[in-house]
C-alpha cells in the first residue's frame, strides 16, 4: 500500500466518522428541543422546535397520529406500530391512522420528520 492509498483511506474513515457523529448529534439536539406536554398512556402530545404539534392516541385497536396545523414545519408527522412486529413507517402530511382488529398493539413511534427524534407511545 503506498503512503497515499494509506492517507485517503484514513480520510475517508475519518470524514465517514464525522458525518457520523454529525448525524447523531442532530437528531439529538432535535429531540432536546422539542416540548413534551402531554405523555401519558393512549394520548401523546409535543410542539417541535418549529412551533408545530404533533399528537398520537392509541388504543391497541386503534392509533391516530397528527400533525397541527399551526408553527412553521413543513414535514409529515410519521407514525410506526408494533403488533406482533414492528411494521413500516407510514406518515402524511395531517394525519395517519392505523387499526388492529385483533387489538395487538403494544406500542408506537410517532415522529415530526423523516429525521427526527421518535416517541415511544404504549395504549391506554
Amino acid at each position: 500500500m503506498t503512503i497515499t492509498t494509506a492517507r485517503k483511506r484514513i480520510a475517508t474513515a475519518l470524514g465517514a466518522t464525522a458525518a457520523a457523529l454529525m448525524l447523531t448529534t442532530t437528531t439529538a439536539s432535535a429531540a432536546g428541543t422539542d416540548t413534551i406536554i402531554t405523555d401519558e398512556p393512549g394520548f401523546f402530545h409535543y410542539e417541535r422546535s418549529c412551533k408545530t404539534d404533533y399528537a398520537m392516541t392509541l388504543t391497541k385497536k386503534k392509533a391516530v397520529a397528527a400533525k397541527g396545523n399551526d408553527g412553521r414545519c413543513a414535514g409529515h408527522v410519521w407514525l410506526r406500530m408494533h403488533g406482533d412486529a414492528w411494521g413500516e413507517w407510514a406518515h402524511d402530511s395531517t394525519s395517519v391512522t392505523r387499526t388492529s382488529p385483533k387489538g395487538k398493539f403494544t406500542k408506537a413511534l410517532i415522529k415530526g420528520c423523516e429525521d427526527c427524534h421518535a416517541y415511544t407511545v404504549y395504549p391506554g
